[in-house]
């Protein structure tokens, strides 16, 4: 209990921090800045070394496309592959290689009251995901355990658009969920729909073996009887009018799908990247067009006094290139 006060502290001096900069210091927009690549998984391998070879070939096609990272006026790019360390996340059947997050730092240089300084803690970033099967969709459900259906399951927005083959973009209505999954389109398909049938039997199972879930599975098991067949081998989305079994065969509420096992290519090492996710909307967050997008790109600069790198990036991106980042043969 005692702790908590510090991380409060410590969250708050977080969120401020950028105000507190703005409030503080002159940007140093022409100054030249440099660019690095650092693997912080290196130490874990020569797996792990692998993988950070091939993610930084990722790390230098962004900074030689994206005119902005490649001409680093004002600020160092700090690029950082972190990875993941999760041996319950391994033992599933639907996940495979390394993954990791690819973290671009944009490490802006200030005058702080007539002394050069660089913003480092927590500075303006991009990143995007390698090989990871819980970002790109709405989220786990997290329920379960991880011998259980229920823990791979997770909710998928709409599918706005084929980009281009090998490039999918969802997003929700307000504009604010939106993502890029970037996939080998030779490979089968990535998700997997589930029945509602799929998802009741796997809640049954786990509840009842478990006495501590005696209330809920009593609870539960006469909604799944009063179930019409077709309902149980409809698709599966989140939600029920009692708000507790949350799944229902109407088609009302986001989809629940899975990670397709075999969409990994096996034959291909653990380093190797075939899946990646990438935080996108398509005019920015929460606009519907792009006048919108241009006036929430103008005020961040003005209230923040440097544009959002994020966006910029996002904006400058040629994403039909994406698909060619992945490893598609073992060579």
């Amino acid at each position: 209990m005692k702790l908590k006060p510090v991380v409060f502290f410590i969250s708050a001096a977080i969120i401020l921090l950028p105000l507190m900069i703005t409030a503080q210091s002159q940007y140093l927009t022409e100054k030249q800045g440099s660019y690095s690549f650092y693997n912080n998984t290196r130490s874990e391998g020569t797996e792990n070394i692998a993988f950070g070879n091939h993610v930084k070939t990722i790390s230098d096609y962004f900074y030689q496309n994206i005119p902005m990272m490649k001409a680093s006026k004002g600020f160092d790019l700090a690029v950082t592959l972190f990875g993941y360390w999760d041996d319950e996340y391994k033992k599933r059947s639907s996940n495979y290689g390394l993954r990791g997050e690819l973290r671009f730092d944009f490490q802006l240089f200030l005058n702080s009251n007539g002394k050069e300084d660089k913003w480092t803690v927590e500075p303006p970033h991009w990143y995007l995901e390698i090989n990871n099967t819980e970002t790109g969709h709405g989220g786990m459900q997290k329920e379960g355990n991880e011998a259980s259906l229920l823990k791979e399951l997770f909710l998928v927005f709409p599918l706005i658009r084929e980009i281009v083959p090998g490039v999918h973009y969802y997003d929700c209505e307000p504009r604010t969920c939106g993502s890029l999954v970037v996939f080998n389109p030779d490979r089968p398909a990535y998700w997997l729909p589930v029945t509602v049938r799929d998802v009741v039997e796997a809640k049954l199972k786990f509840y009842k073996a478990d006495d501590s879930n005696k209330m809920l599975y009593d609870f539960i098991k006469p909604l799944v009887d009063n179930m019409s067949q077709d309902e149980l081998n409809s698709p599966a989305h989140y939600g029920s009018d009692d708000g507790i079994l949350n799944v229902n065969g109407k088609r009302d509420g986001l989809q629940m799908m899975r990670f397709n096992p075999d969409y990994w290519d096996r034959t291909l090492p653990p380093s190797a990247i075939q899946f990646m996710t990438i935080g996108y909307t398509e005019y920015g967050f929460g606009n519907k067009n792009k006048t919108e997008q241009e006036n929430a790109d103008n005020e961040f600069r003005n209230n923040n006094g440097h544009p959002d790198y994020s966006q910029v990036v996002r904006n400058s991106m040629l994403i039909k290139d994406l698909p060619r980042l992945l490893t598609k043969t073992n060579k």
